[in-house]
């Protein structure tokens, strides 16, 4: 069952405009609180928001699309240029975030020690992918919106958190259909000693 999730999940960028009970994004939540964290540190803090402030938090997600020539600069060329969406898909998308009825904002404490941030990163995306597989699961489709990052401080002026960064954003709900699957490049690895 748990290899059905990892192998068929797909990044959701189309949602139906069908409301998610909390009792099911409660147990998305949870399946992000179970995961392995250095010291049990856990120190992800997640904001689930739907309603009138998901609205209010579209209206500055949807501004991303304005840096999305330095966003692609980040890539490799071949990467950048073969990206399957296109400037106007992207812009499309980010005007109501594919219509997810609920997004959910996971967080970490803000730290000036390299090694001590990079483990609460690590912790925090073993959550967000425990978050992902379950809510598939469920018939839930998320996406992991990096993009929105160059909007973080309005977002998080919103939300009214100063002690904490954005790791990513998430929008999330019931799935319009089943994207299909994207080739994976199965030549990133090396074994040593075999």
């Amino acid at each position: 069952m748990l290899d059905d999730a990892i192998f068929s999940r797909r990044t959701v960028r189309s949602f139906l405009p069908k409301p998610v009970p909390q009792e099911i994004l409660e147990k998305v939540i949870k399946a992000g609180f179970a995961s392995p964290s250095p010291l049990n540190s856990q120190p992800w803090y997640f904001i689930v928001v739907t309603g009138k402030e998901r609205d209010d938090l579209v209206k500055i997600i949807r501004k991303f699309p304005a840096y999305l020539a330095d966003i692609l600069a980040l890539y490799p060329k071949e990467i950048s240029e073969s990206a399957s969406l296109s400037e106007e898909y992207i812009s499309s998308f980010a005007k109501n975030v594919g219509g997810a009825p609920v997004i959910i904002f996971p967080t970490i404490p803000k730290k000036t020690n390299r090694y001590a941030y990079k483990v609460d990163i690590i912790a925090c995306a073993s959550a967000i992918q425990n978050m992902q597989l379950t809510a598939w699961s469920l018939g839930l489709g998320t996406v992991c919106l990096t993009s929105a990052l160059w909007v973080e401080t309005e977002i998080m002026a919103y939300l009214g958190l100063k002690d904490r960064e954005l790791v990513t954003v998430m929008p999330i709900g019931y799935r319009e259909s089943d994207p299909k699957p994207t080739s994976r490049n199965n030549a990133n690895v090396t074994w040593i000693g075999f």
